[in-house]
């Protein structure tokens, strides 16, 4: 026991360390979608002195959160700063495309937004309801035959945050065996379109026509099946082919389509497949079912909410196109961080932080040396309730360790944290 409070106590004393190194100086901001306001991940974000002192050249890299961060030398200094942006990409923000700033002794801490318009804003924005059902195929057909194999339905993104309802809920029942998947913590993988069939869908109209989507859940038997496969990993894929659904549809190639493959180790989800929706029973291929029943529907409607919106749950405080949208829900009282979920992680961690009123926030990722691995918030926040995720990695893109790790906010001088633990 004494040994865990020293170490807890030089892990808080490490934080205290680090966040005064947080003080040096440094260019950060987040890069956002023309349009939509969603991140932009991968976006590099070049920074080189332009008064003809000592050369001086760095780069950053937004991650998932749209965040980046670049040191500066720590004397005042004039700077140009430019967006590295492939062929088919504009920066809109700033308009010059580029950005001239200096730091001085009393403004070290520089604070730059980008915005893009890329064709990379269109994926990941979409999310997904609906259910159906696989009816048996011994005879080929559907005369004669109503026992449904496969029955299946939820919500991925709900509203197209992320992190509302820790990303969606989606349920499969196995009728021949017994058993029911419920997906209770999920994060969507890509979205896009199935080659050879018009791009997009009609109702509602959208640019994709499939979603790719993961997470955890537990498998449990059902009608007198005593089966607990306790926590499970999962992965699946939801065609939106035609509407209205799979009913009435007689060219296959307009019925939905569905995927899904549980398995007890994310490590080898081929060999340790527990439930498989799939045309040919092998999970190493993802080969959609045709939908003999029910309607799948990918929305991108509720995504064009600014960053910050996308990352927060329905009861916050939100914007769209710039103009504030109140909740009925009332504004958090305190300043609150919540517990990672799921704890342990193993492929994501979500949190949630409350703000009484608007703020400028600092959300990171500390070891137990003290030592800031990564930033998973970084920006002026409104009011209310915030979800955001944290993909395990590190700031130069690796997955981190399994061990201890420590979430720390810092708002306006007040400083929460949260243990938490990734696996190996």
């Amino acid at each position: 026991m004494h040994r865990i409070a020293r170490t807890l106590a030089l892990a808080a004393t490490a934080l205290i360390v680090c966040a005064n190194a947080a003080l040096a100086w440094h260019l950060d901001g987040h890069v956002y979608c023309a349009g939509t306001g969603l991140p932009l991940a991968g976006v590099t974000i070049d920074v080189a002195n332009s008064d003809g002192g000592e050369p001086f050249s760095a780069t950053g890299t937004t991650d998932e959160n749209g965040y980046y961060f670049i040191a500066l030398f720590d004397t005042p200094r004039d700077y140009q700063a430019t967006a590295d942006v492939p062929s088919g990409t504009t920066v809109t923000t700033p308009v010059s495309g580029s950005y001239l700033f200096s730091t001085t002794d009393n403004d070290f801490e520089i604070h730059r937004d980008w915005v893009l318009d890329s064709p990379a804003c269109t994926s990941g924005a979409c999310w997904l309801t609906g259910g159906g059902a696989k009816f048996s195929t011994i005879t080929n057909s559907l005369l004669g035959e109503y026992t449904r194999v496969f029955n299946w339905g939820g919500n991925v993104n709900p509203g197209c945050s992320p992190t509302a309802g820790q990303g969606g809920e989606w349920n499969n029942i196995d009728v021949e065996h017994k058993l029911h998947f419920h997906g209770t913590a999920m994060h969507v993988v890509r979205c896009g379109n199935v080659d050879g069939i018009p791009p997009g869908s009609t109702s509602p109209v959208t640019p994709f026509n499939f979603i790719e989507w993961e997470g955890v859940g537990t498998l449990k038997g059902i009608k007198g099946n005593k089966v607990d496969a306790g926590v499970v990993y999962f992965f699946a894929r939801a065609e939106d082919r035609n509407e209205p659904g799979s009913n009435g549809q007689r060219d296959g190639a307009g019925k939905d389509r569905y995927f899904l493959n549980v398995f007890s180790d994310p490590n080898d989800p081929v060999n340790t497949s527990l439930m498989l929706v799939d045309q040919d029973g092998d999970p190493s291929t993802v080969d959609p079912i045709v939908i003999t029943d029910g309607n799948l529907q990918i929305h991108i409607t509720s995504c064009d909410f600014t960053a910050a919106a996308t990352q927060a749950p329905a009861t916050s405080r939100m914007t769209r196109n710039n103009t504030p949208v109140e909740s009925a829900i009332a504004l958090p009282h305190d300043l609150a961080l919540s517990s990672a979920w799921p704890n342990p992680s193993l492929q994501f961690a979500g949190m949630r932080f409350s703000l009484p009123h608007d703020a400028n926030v600092s959300l990171s990722i500390f070891d137990v040396s003290g030592r800031r691995v990564a930033d998973v918030a970084n920006g002026r926040f409104p009011a209310g309730d915030h979800g955001v995720s944290w993909n395990l990695r590190s700031r130069d893109g690796q997955r981190v360790g399994g061990g201890v790790y420590f979430a720390r906010l810092v708002v306006e001088g007040k400083m929460l944290s949260r243990s938490l633990v990734v696996s190996p």
